[in-house]
């Protein structure tokens, strides 16, 4: 099933998957395929946040992905992503006079999550893609396999598949040891969480506490927990810069069980307290 949606600065035409939906049947399931065009300073407004994954790959222009902490990331032609729309919400703005790209959105479930974990033990791959017409060429077989009149999941599936492996094979190596990948990635994933503990984070990254600190001393010249204040202090500042809320809302979303502990720790490294580098960084950004 075909649906348009259309106005003056974007045109996006959907290829929904309607295929009944067997829970029980493992399969890779993909809902929606979306050819997509925006033009200048269009902002998908509301944030693409609900329970799927999102696989999009931009084929001319330029867009700005701008992240919840306030983060911008400009992104040009052959650009590929995935994003878990459950626990990211970004938005999107075309900054250039047009913008062209597909994507998918793939519904969450147990098959997917052990297909990505195994392909990507390292996070969801964004990158800039070395051969975009493969990629480009593959989300259409899954926009063909949904469009057609006796199109079925398993099929979908199996070109969703393809797509997958091809990124996998695409994507640039990675320098740093996969369990200091894995941690990394836990970590940038968690450590909103107040009580994140580093038995945790190695359990994940599958080695010991002593194994991993050691691999974070030799690699990133710092100790698991420096990385984790390091990234609750580079979201503490995003959201003090980009965001209205309060010091005590901000506390909790960046691990913190008290505004008090959160300011303290700021001035301790820095040398001035939340609120007065909220003043500045404003100031700073007119």
């Amino acid at each position: 099933m075909q649906k348009i949606w259309e106005s003056s600065n974007f045109k996006e035409i959907y290829n929904v998957n309607t295929t009944p939906f067997e829970s029980g049947f493992p399969t890779l399931r993909v809902q929606t395929f979306c050819h997509s065009v925006s033009y200048q300073n269009w902002k998908n407004g509301n944030g693409f946040s609900r329970p799927n994954i999102i696989a999009f790959l931009i084929l001319s222009g330029n867009q700005q992905i701008i992240h919840s902490d306030g983060t911008k990331e400009k992104v040009g032609e052959g650009y590929f992503s995935m994003l878990n729309l459950n626990t990211i919400d970004v938005d999107f703005l075309t900054t250039g006079k047009k913008t062209e790209r597909y994507f998918i959105l793939f519904e969450i479930n147990p098959l997917l999550s052990a297909i990505l974990k195994e392909m990507f033990p390292a996070g969801l791959p964004s990158f800039n893609s070395p051969a975009p017409e493969k990629l480009k060429k593959l989300f259409e077989n899954i926009r063909d396999a949904i469009t057609e009149n006796s199109a079925e999941d398993s099929r979908i599936g199996g070109a969703a598949y393809s797509l997958l492996h091809e990124v996998m094979t695409q994507l640039p190596a990675n320098p740093l040891p996969v369990p200091l990948q894995l941690a990394c990635s836990y970590i940038d994933n968690n450590f909103h969480r107040t009580h994140l503990s580093r038995e945790e984070i190695a359990r994940h990254s599958c080695v010991s506490i002593s194994t991993l600190a050691a691999i974070f001393r030799k690699h990133l010249t710092t100790t698991i927990w420096q990385y984790i204040s390091n990234k609750r202090m580079e979201n503490v500042k995003q959201l003090l810069t980009y965001s209205n809320k309060p010091i005590n809302e901000i506390a909790v979303l960046c691990g913190f069980s008290y505004s008090y502990y959160l300011t303290r720790e700021f001035k301790s490294r820095f040398g001035i307290t939340p609120f007065q580098y909220r003043r500045t960084s404003r100031h700073t950004q007119i």
